[in-house]
């Protein structure tokens, strides 16, 4: 007996990619894969997938670790599609990392470190992810895996663990923000239209990365943590005369001493902000048609970074939101922005809560498609199981967005037919 597979349209859906896989064996895994993670049940690994599309575990567990197949391919191929239907000059690329637990130490890349899906230091693998925002519709553009420090040791040990999982040689540990503007340059280099970049804190808070991003002429709104240092005017730097020397070198630049005014936290200024000065934004409307209310500042400032070794940065926006929790508290949140003087504080607030994308995209990504269901332990088992994982979200995404236009077809029709304008000759 055969099991059905309740996902209408799947083959017709798949059917750009299946040029990348050289045998027919490989085309017909990745639509089983794809329909076994569209499918409803808790688990989405190989062995109860299999069972749900009546393939076998051994062979889909092939196709994430054997079979041949061009994982470059099918990932433009799928940007492509859902660019045709996303594609927007406003449109925003969103920077985030999540958490993939994991029990054992064997898994490709895991280790103790931060894991945003237990909230806390916990055993477990990181993805660094950008997702594209356009037209109203945000979906996941790439993920990378990242190597921990752990996994480029050289030791012994290391070795070992990167042969077994098949690591190739020239992946070796990068900071997740280097991860993320790789991701943006491939975006670039295809030319991806966009707007802006926006992340939380754990980017926006490495100074490099904000100076790699303006590098790159992008526009950026940016998380920074409360004990960040700014200036609230521009800032005057004392200088050290340089010492005399008889042999070597002299020296490049004198050594700051002094600066005028001080350097602050970001965390004084928000104290400081005058009760009448906060603004009550309405920034969008939530999944009830419940109003957004956000209570925010802007000013400009001059990040204090480097100054004792003679930077001195641009004005850029600091945007201060405020929360009230319970029992009375409040809580103040920072961020920086490199986006025009003359934007609004409303303006500045509805961007940065476009952030509000990334929680809905891993929440469907997890618990709808089995994002972090993988059980394989290999590199490339990892990166073949997050691609397939895109591909059924962009099913998800491709159909919905074709049920709205249907859904809006119906209802102008009502409209025109309510009038009586159906009948008239012209419409004929």
């Amino acid at each position: 007996m055969t099991t059905e597979i309740i996902c209408p349209g799947v083959d017709e859906y798949m059917a750009p990619f299946m040029s990348f896989f050289r045998r027919s064996e490989g085309r017909a895994l990745a639509e089983s894969y794809v329909s076994g993670l569209l499918m409803d049940g808790e688990r989405k690994s190989v062995e109860p997938m299999s069972e749900r599309v009546n393939a076998s575990e051994r062979s889909m567990q092939r196709l994430l670790s054997h079979v041949k197949w061009d994982e470059q391919g099918v990932l433009s191929t799928y940007q492509d599609r859902m660019l045709a239907v996303t594609s927007d000059p406003m449109g925003l690329f969103l920077i985030d990392d999540t958490g993939f637990p994991k029990k054992g130490r064997e898994s490709v890349c895991v280790a103790r470190q931060y894991c945003g899906a237990t909230g806390k230091t916990d055993n477990c693998q990181i993805g660094v992810s950008v997702t594209y925002i356009g037209q109203g519709v945000a979906w996941p553009f790439g993920m990378k895996l990242f190597v921990p420090e752990a996994w480029d040791k050289g030791d012994a040990e290391c070795i070992r663990r990167r042969i077994k999982t098949k690591m190739p040689d020239s992946v070796r540990y990068r900071p997740k923000w280097r991860i993320a503007l790789e991701l943006l340059d491939e975006a670039t280099s295809r030319q991806v239209p966009h707007w802006a970049v926006v992340a939380d804190g754990w980017y926006g808070d490495i100074p490099e990365f904000r100076q790699e991003l303006v590098n790159r002429g992008k526009r950026y709104i940016l998380g920074v943590y409360s004990d960040t240092q700014v200036f609230l005017e521009s800032p005057t730097v004392e200088h050290a005369p340089p010492p005399e020397r008889k042999r070597g070198r002299p020296r490049k630049k004198a050594k700051a001493v002094a600066v005028s005014p001080e350097p602050i936290k970001v965390a004084a200024v928000g104290a400081a902000i005058a009760e009448d000065a906060w603004e009550r934004l309405t920034i969008r409307r939530d999944g009830r048609d419940q109003p957004l209310v956000v209570e925010a500042v802007s000013l400009r400032v001059y990040p204090a970074h480097g100054w004792r070794n003679g930077v001195v940065h641009e004005d850029v926006w600091l945007l201060v939101e405020r929360r009230h929790l319970a029992k009375g508290e409040v809580e103040l949140r920072y961020f920086f922005s490199n986006m025009p003087q003359a934007m609004p504080t409303l303006d500045l607030a509805r961007l940065n809560h476009e952030r509000y994308w990334i929680e809905h995209g891993y929440q469907q990504l997890k618990e709808e498609l089995g994002l972090d269901h993988h059980e394989g332990r290999s590199w490339l088992g990892w990166h073949r199981h997050v691609l397939l994982t895109f591909l059924a979200y962009g099913y998800l995404t491709l159909i919905r967005l074709e049920q709205k236009k249907q859904q809006n077809r119906s209802i102008w029709g009502q409209w025109l037919q309510s009038r009586g304008i159906l009948e008239k000759e012209y419409f004929s």
